[in-house]
């Protein structure tokens, strides 16, 4: 699914939002990713995010690391994909 950036009215891909966030901060939680993407994006779908997340991974271009019980880290893998 899409989202639409409200400065520019241009849809763009929930990937490249997740991607972005990543290229920033490297690494980090879960959480913290949809926390980020919320301020950004507006109210997001676990379900989706994971599934751009697994898509992501599936592509080598993240890594994801089990963190606490409920938790998963995030670590970009090349960030010149």
């Amino acid at each position: 699914m899409v989202r639409t950036s409200e400065d520019s009215r241009r849809i763009i891909p929930l990937r490249n939002y997740i991607f972005d966030i990543l290229e920033k901060k490297k690494s980090l939680t879960l959480t913290e990713l949809l926390r980020s993407l919320e301020k950004d994006v507006g109210k997001v779908s676990v379900l989706e995010v994971e599934r751009e997340l697994m898509a992501m991974e599936i592509r080598g271009i993240l890594r994801v690391f089990a963190s606490g019980k409920k938790d998963q880290r995030l670590e970009l893998v090349n960030p010149n994909v």
